[in-house]
This record gives structure tokens, sequence and C-alpha cells, in this order.
């Protein structure tokens, strides 16, 4: 998941139910930036024990700064639960929304103030120049929030599904809408696209399952869901809808155009080959990023395959992979999601998908990437031309990396040196989307 030090954009209200759309509300915009207490912040706060978090700063405007809160108070409880860290307090906050009221206490100057305030919701994203609309759509039990952008042009238009990479992150972020993906698809609007975006299960104003307990098929699903939808719409021409499949999500985008038509798939970032092959070749990409010589590179490729295929391909669990093999204590790491959804996406025969698929594609890669690989790029298009010459085409991109920021060498975006987001991506797709319509 994408984080920041500003903890205002609170993930949603997470109860697992049937609903409907009315019934989807917005998150709460709290608006405080919090640091933990230290034995330290304590000695020199003169506090009466670490308890608490620190108030780091206020958002203009949020419910923190209508309630009177400053940056160096120290909030103590929400709703009569005790806060003592910055997580405890981002988690008491994930399950309250806008037009809530909440109890809360803080110190401040050694006085304790206890207040109630009505939760504020967080704002909208707005544009002078097209119109964004707020929905949601049903998946399974579920109700997933949408994000449709719609030009100011009459008739129907071709349109843009965006589907992100294996993060849990939202990507509804009015308060700073610098993100390369709000970025792409509000210059994908401003060329003529309808576009839309879909938070998964437990993410932004989502309800479902948290995102970190969803398995790769259930994941899908939402998917298939907003693309249903967005063909739908009157104001879509649903014989020119597109996907683009950012690192993870060109995964699914194939997977999804088995039953449902689309014009054409972006696939940025993404994998080409089976996934225990992809993990190998992006290994070997990431230790190079990271200078590793050739014989340590080949090391570190061999010994990430060994510990992570019996659990890729088995579900093993850490603890028994390790007592097996001990050297594995050092490899394997929480990958951030369940172990169904790794299996399920091991499963997955991609060269396949991209073979079967009929329409256009657009396999981009920028040159910066560590994370995806040339070469499975490459192999997409020479894949969908064999099946079906002349609709293949791979494209390389300068100074770009996994995210569509400037950087530019592996190397440089390996010690986090990018900087924001490259507006060639957006170009690039955009011709081709031009040209493919």
């Amino acid at each position: 998941m994408k984080l920041s030090g500003l903890l205002f954009l609170l993930l949603s209200f997470s109860a697992f139910q049937k609903i409907t759309a009315q019934d989807l509300p917005r998150r709460a915009l709290f608006g405080v930036r919090m640091e933990n207490i230290t034995d330290e912040t304590a000695r020199i706060m003169h506090l009466p024990a670490v308890k608490g978090v620190l108030i780091g700063g206020v958002v203009p405007g949020s419910t923190a700064e209508a309630a009177g809160l400053q940056r160096g108070d120290v909030w103590l409880s929400l709703n009569d639960v005790e806060i003592n860290s910055a997580a405890e307090g981002v988690n008491a906050l994930k399950q309250l929304r806008g037009g809530q009221n909440i109890r809360y206490s803080y110190l401040r100057d050694g006085r304790k103030f206890e207040k109630e305030v009505t939760l504020k919701p967080l704002p909208t994203e707005k544009y002078p120049d097209f119109d964004l609309e707020y929905g949601s759509v049903e998946s399974g039990d579920a109700l997933l929030r949408t994000l449709v952008s719609r030009p100011r042009i009459q008739g129907k238009l071709p349109a843009v599904l965006f589907i992100q990479g294996v993060g849990c992150y939202s990507i509804d972020t009015p308060l700073d809408t610098s993100s390369s993906e709000i970025q792409l698809m509000n210059y994908l609007t401003r060329l003529g696209f309808v576009t839309m975006r879909v938070d998964k299960q437990g993410m932004g104003d989502s309800r479902g399952q948290p995102c970190s307990e969803l398995d790769f098929d259930t994941e899908g699903e939402g998917y298939r869901a907003a693309l249903v939808r967005l063909r739908s719409f009157d104001f879509v021409d649903a014989d020119r809808v597109f996907i683009i499949g950012h690192s993870m999500g060109g995964v699914f985008a194939p997977l999804l155009a088995r039953d449902l038509p689309l014009r054409g798939i972006v696939a940025y970032g993404t994998m080409g080959e089976k996934f225990m092959d992809y993990f190998a070749n992006s290994r070997r990409t990431i230790a190079q990023a990271n200078g590793m010589s050739l014989v340590e590179t080949e090391e570190y490729v061999r010994r990430n395959c060994d510990c992570y295929r019996p659990y890729f391909e088995k579900g093993t669990a850490f603890t028994d992979i390790i007592a097996a093999h001990p050297d594995c204590r050092d490899i394997l790491r929480d990958l951030g999601r369940t172990t169904a959804f790794w299996q399920q996406l091991n499963r997955v025969d991609i060269p396949a998908l991209w073979s079967a698929y009929p329409g256009k594609v657009l396999a981009a890669w920028g040159k910066s990437d560590y994370i995806s690989v040339r070469s499975e790029h490459q192999h997409i298009a020479d894949l969908v031309n064999r099946a079906h010459p002349g609709n293949g085409t791979f494209l390389e991109l300068e100074g770009c990396d996994h995210g569509m920021h400037t950087v530019a060498t592996m190397q440089q975006a390996a010690q986090g040196l990018a900087s924001g987001y490259n507006p060639s991506v957006a170009r690039a797709i955009g011709e081709w989307l031009k040209a493919s319509i």
C-alpha cells in the first residue's frame, strides 16, 4: 500500500455484508499526522507516561482542525479506546465514516481534554474541464467504489478501465492527485476517453474483506464487475473499450478478455511468463539493479526460487520451509497477500492468455523498471503477433520506472531516486489508444 505521513486517507468501513449503492458512504477525513511517543519524547514534553500519540500536524479543513486539535497535542483515545501508536490510530479510524460522531481525549500543556466531534467526509476529486462521478459496483457480497471520468463530449465515447498493481492501496486520493494512476487517467479523459478506476475490497470507500485477505480470483471478480458496468453506460461505445493493466493488472486484463470483448489492452510493467518464471526473471533484474555480480545474482535467484517455490506451488507455510531449509529464514518475507492469492496466480497460464487474446495489445516497459522484465514484454507482443499478426506492439520507454515515475536508470530506481510521474507514459499510451479506436 502507498503510505505517507499524513494519515488522513483513511481506509474504509469494512463490515462484510450485502449492501446497495446508496449505502456506500464517504470515508472520514480526520486529518492529522501522527508520530509515536518515545521515552525521549515523553521526557522532553514532561508527559506522565509513554502513552498516546503525538500530533505532528493538522490538515487544513479537516475534522481535526474543526475539533481544535493542534500540532504538539497528545491524542490519547478514540471512543474510549486508548491510542498508543500511529498504527493504533490508523486502525481505530478505519471503521469510521463521514457524518459519524466520535469521542476523543487529548493532552495539551499537561491538561487532559475530552470532547466530541462529527467527522467530516473526505472530499471528492473535481476538475474544471471534465466530469468525475463517484459510483459503485457489487462484487459478490462486497461493494466497490468506482470513479468514472467523462469528457464533456456528446455521443458514445471510447473507454478505459484501469487495473492497478498488486499492492493494497487506494486509487481514490483527492487530497493528492499527483499519483501516476490519476495523472494517466486524467490525461486520457482530456483526449476524449471515458475512464474508470475501481478500488479493491477494503480500500478507500470500498467494503468487503480487507484487501490483504483477498485471493486472486475474488479480486478479479471485482474488476470483472467494473468492466461490465463500464460497458453498460449509455455514453460508452461498448465496441471501443480498453483495459490498462499496470503490473499485476496486466495479468487480470487478458483473463477478463476471455469472456468480455475488449478493443485492446495496454500492459505496463507486467508479467509475460508463468509466475515462477517471472519470479526468477525479476529476481535477476532486482539483483542487477542492486549492483550484484553475475555470480551473486545467480545465487540470489536460486535461493529465492528454492525458498519460495514450495509456498507458491503448494502453500507450504514459511515455518515448515524454514524447518526443512534453515537458510531460507533470511529470504522469506510476508508478501502482503494471502497464500491463496499466490497459489491461484501461480496456476494461471499467462502466455496462453496472451496467445488467445484476439485484440490489439501494447506491451509497454520502462527502461528503469527493475520489478518487471523487458524480455517478457517483448514476449507478450510476439505471442499476440504469432496468433494474430500485427496486433501486438512492444514499447520501451526511456527514463520510466515500474511506477511510471521519472528516473534515469534501474540502479537509481532501486536507490529510491525517482521523481514524480513521467508524462511520456501517458503520451505514448494515449497515442496508441487513439490509433486503435
